[in-house]
């Protein structure tokens, strides 16, 4: 992309952030992540989770068109909000982690190359580019959960021990995209003088 339409499209893109933030519709979590990866000039965030855990109700294994989310957190909720939530459950519910994920526009090929290093080097396996309109990359954690936590009236797991293990995953998960944001600063400094 050339310099100028880069400026303009980045520009847009941050403006659309700044009023999504104004509007509380982005994870607090993430913020200072966006921030360390929008101060970097052949960067811009597009879209973004911090990741979330839920519980949901399924009539069918896999049939999440027909299912009920019972309950949604993008930060650790207390165990006696999802044993609620489970227990509000009829058919088979899940408790379900889903990791952080973001979407990065890079000016170049070659920044999106360190980008995706960057990422590699913090411990995040699935990183790729998306899109090559605009050079898009997906960063999106690994470690996930679904696990089935109440069939009709039955509780087959403790869910406060599945709840510290969901806890203990995120935490991991989010560590490992807070190095990603800094291992991504250093890279980018050290290559500033990439043409685009």
């Amino acid at each position: 992309m050339r310099a100028e339409a880069w400026n303009d499209y980045r520009k847009r893109k941050l403006e659309k952030l700044r009023i999504a933030r104004e509007k509380n519709e982005v994870d607090e979590w993430i913020i200072p992540l966006l921030d360390r990866i929008n101060s970097l000039s052949c960067y811009v965030t597009l879209s973004s989770c911090a990741g979330r855990l839920a519980v949901m109700d399924m009539p069918d294994f896999g049939n999440k068109g027909d299912a009920v989310f019972l309950g949604k957190w993008h930060s650790i909720p207390e165990p006696e909000e999802v044993e609620k939530a489970i227990k509000m459950g009829k058919r088979t519910t899940w408790l379900m982690l889903h990791p952080p994920i973001l979407h990065i526009a890079c000016k170049s090929e070659k920044h999106a190359e360190i980008l995706i290093r960057s990422a590699q080097d913090a411990g995040i396996r699935r990183a790729g580019i998306i899109s090559l309109k605009n050079m898009v990359v997906e960063v999106c954690g690994h470690e996930r959960m679904e696990i089935p936590v109440r069939f009709e009236k039955f509780l087959p797991v403790d869910a406060k021990a599945v709840l510290k293990i969901a806890k203990m995953k995120l935490e991991r998960s989010r560590s490992r995209f807070m190095r990603f944001s800094e291992i991504l600063t250093r890279n980018a400094a050290r290559k500033a003088d990439v043409k685009t």
